[in-house]
């Protein structure tokens, strides 16, 4: 587990120091350095042999001055990640390229730095949409792609596989598919049925209602295709990974995205460590609700809201929470437009 990003110099992130936990929440302004602090996490990861500088498969920013921060005369680029076992891997690159990578390890052993090159599951906010086929993956079948276009192949050829114990929520069955089916039916009250296209290179899905009707992914709403590979890489992912998720909300209805807010909790319970950007009110009160209710524990979730300040550089506020999910440190522009939008309604 992540306990501490420090990150400097990267676009707008001048200096943000960030506390980890097991759910970590990412929303503010647009523009405010959210994705720049996903970035930054991506970064880290692809220089971890091999070193391969600002530009690789995960993120990638151009030449160095297009990466750092023109704000303030910045003439580093540093990311310093502290694990839970307090070593801490740190990079630094300048104009010249990696000026530094390495760990600085509490326990000198191969065992612990091994433990710290750590796994990442991405999924990016530009993930596919409905497809007829989707494509499969020979590489490696269990990665579902930063576009999530390898997810239903994944799904199909790991149906069967059983999950431990942590990931099951519907204890019929033990399998994959049947625990991706559970959150579909309970998200968006649908199951989904995958077939492989023999002799091709490829794969299909159908999706099926109350109606026991199957119907193609592109005759369902948009919701569904983007959120069965948030699904399909969650229960996939191993544990003491790093998942990372953009924007999990993309085309669901309010309702349904607060039942996202309900998995991903579950999620995080498991020994995954998930970071997640979202502009969401909904998911935002459904860790509210679900603090108020009992079902989460407010100890295991960061809630992060990014602004700019007035030299252009993030700002980042801790969301704290009190007794009913009640906020105890409110900032302007946290998730306040339906309150806004009423006063103007009522004039006030």
């Amino acid at each position: 587990m992540i306990k501490h990003i420090s990150t400097k110099g990267l676009k707008s992130l001048s200096s943000l120091d960030f506390s980890c936990k097991n759910l970590n929440l990412i929303t503010g302004t647009n523009s405010s350095g959210k994705s720049t602090f996903i970035q930054s996490i991506l970064l880290a990861k692809q220089n971890q042999l091999p070193n391969v500088g600002l530009n690789g498969e995960l993120a990638s920013f151009g030449e160095f001055k297009d990466a750092k921060n023109f704000n303030v005369a910045e003439k580093e680029i540093s990311v310093s990640i502290t694990f839970s076992s307090d070593d801490t891997y740190n990079l630094v690159i300048d104009e010249d390229g990696i000026k530094n990578n390495d760990f600085s390890l509490v326990t000198k052993s191969i065992i612990s730095q091994m433990e710290n090159r750590f796994n990442v599951d991405y999924l990016s906010c530009d993930r596919i949409g409905a497809e007829d086929i989707y494509k499969k993956n020979y590489s490696v079948a269990t990665d579902i792609g930063v576009n999530g276009e390898y997810a239903i192949y994944s799904l199909d050829k790991y149906k069967d596989k059983p999950l431990e114990e942590e990931l099951i929520a519907d204890k019929s069955s033990y399998t994959l598919n049947s625990q991706v089916n559970y959150w579909l039916d309970y998200i968006l009250g649908a199951t989904i049925t995958t077939e492989d296209v023999i002799g091709t290179d490829f794969v299909k899905c159908f999706y099926s209602t109350s109606s026991g009707r199957f119907i193609r992914p592109k005759n369902m709403g948009a919701g569904f295709s983007y959120l069965i590979s948030v699904i399909i890489m969650c229960m996939l992912s191993e544990k003491k990974d790093i998942v990372i998720i953009e924007n999990p909300e993309i085309h669901l209805h309010p309702q349904a995205q607060s039942k996202v807010c309900e998995f991903l909790y579950f999620i995080a319970k498991t020994g995954r460590q998930l970071f997640v950007e979202t502009h969401s009110d909904h998911i935002f009160n459904g860790v509210r609700a679900g603090i108020a209710t009992g079902n989460m524990d407010a100890n295991d979730i960061s809630v992060n809201f990014f602004s700019l300040t007035m030299d252009g550089c993030t700002k980042n506020t801790v969301v704290e929470f009190g007794k009913r999910g009640r906020i105890l440190n409110y900032t302007e522009g946290l998730f306040d437009q339906f309150d806004t939008d009423l006063n103007r309604m009522l004039n006030i």
